[in-house]
C-alpha cells in the first residue's frame, strides 16, 4: 500500500482496534477508504485531550468543519484520501459533519445528568459514523439499516465505560455517578452493560447481509469487553477491563456465519 494508506492504517490500529479490526475483515480495495473514515473519527474524538481550554476545542471543531468545505486544502491524510480517492465522498460528507456536531458536547466537563442523556451522546457520536463508513465499504445501500447504528450504540457504550479510567485521571468524569464510591462505580457499569447489551442484541436481531459483517463487528467485539466487565464484579476502573480485543475462536465463529 502507498505510505498514507500505511499511515492510515497505523493510527486506527493504535487508537480503534476493535473497528481496525472490522475494518480488516473488508477485502484491501476498501480498507484504505474505510481507514480514513476511521482516523478522522479518531481526531476528533481526541479533540478535548488536546486543548487546554474548552472554548480552544471548538474552535478546533470549526477547523474541521471548514477543512471538509475544502478538504484538498487541508493537508491531512485522511482527509486528502477522503476527497480524491473516494467516489463516496458526497455521501460520506454529512454524516462527519453530523459527527462534528455532536463531538461538541466533549468541550463541556460536566458530568452527563443521567443515562439517558449519555446514551443520546454515545448514539449522536457512532450513529453517523457508521453510515459513513457504510459508504466508504461500498455498501451506502445498507447505511440506513438499523443493526448499523444499534450495533454502534452498543460498542460506544461499552466504549464510553471503558474510557472512565481515563478521563478520570484526567480530571473528568463523564457519568452521573459517584467514580470514587466502588458500590456506586458497580451499580454504574452494571446499568451502561445492560443498555450496551440491548443494544447490541437489537442489532443481532435484525442483523444486516453477512456482507457488512465488517461494519458491526465492534459490537461483537464488544462482548469480549462485557465477559471482562462481569468477571470483575463490574468494576469500570480494572485494567483487563480497558484491555484490547483479541481474535477469539468465538469471534471468528460468528464472522464465519455473520452474525454478531
Amino acid at each position: 500500500m502507498p505510505d498514507t494508506d500505511d499511515w492510515l492504517a497505523e493510527t486506527v490500529r493504535r487508537q480503534d482496534r476493535d473497528r481496525f479490526i472490522g475494518a480488516m475483515l473488508r477485502p484491501l480495495p476498501w480498507r484504505a477508504d474505510i481507514f480514513a473514515v476511521l482516523a478522522v473519527n479518531a481526531e476528533l474524538a481526541r479533540v478535548r485531550e488536546l486543548v487546554a481550554e474548552p472554548a480552544m476545542g471548538l474552535l478546533r471543531l470549526r477547523w474541521w468543519i471548514d477543512a471538509f468545505d475544502g478538504a484538498s486544502d487541508a493537508g491531512l491524510p485522511p482527509l486528502s484520501r477522503l476527497l480524491v480517492a473516494q467516489p463516496h465522498w458526497p455521501a460520506i460528507k454529512p454524516h462527519l459533519l453530523a459527527l462534528v456536531e455532536a463531538r461538541a458536547r466533549d468541550m463541556d466537563d460536566t458530568p452527563f445528568a443521567d443515562l439517558d442523556e449519555a446514551e443520546a451522546y454515545v448514539a449522536a457520536t457512532t450513529a453517523p459514523l457508521a453510515a459513513a463508513l457504510a459508504h466508504a465499504a461500498g455498501m451506502g445501500d445498507l447505511a440506513a439499516h438499523p443493526a448499523l447504528a444499534d450495533a454502534a450504540r452498543g460498542h460506544g457504550l461499552v466504549g464510553l465505560l471503558r474510557a472512565t479510567a481515563m478521563r478520570v485521571r484526567q480530571g473528568r468524569n463523564p457519568w452521573p455517578a459517584a467514580i470514587a464510591d466502588p458500590a456506586a462505580r458497580a451499580d454504574l457499569a452494571r446499568r451502561v452493560a445492560t443498555r450496551a447489551e440491548a443494544a447490541i442484541a437489537a442489532a443481532a436481531g435484525n442483523p444486516p447481509p453477512r456482507r457488512a459483517f465488517c461494519l458491526v463487528a465492534p459490537a461483537a467485539l464488544a462482548r469480549q469487553h462485557l465477559r471482562r466487565l462481569r468477571r470483575s464484579g463490574f468494576e469500570p476502573l480494572d485494567p483487563r477491563f480497558a484491555a484490547p480485543s483479541r481474535l477469539t475462536p468465538a469471534f471468528l465463529a460468528r464472522w464465519a456465519r455473520g452474525r454478531i
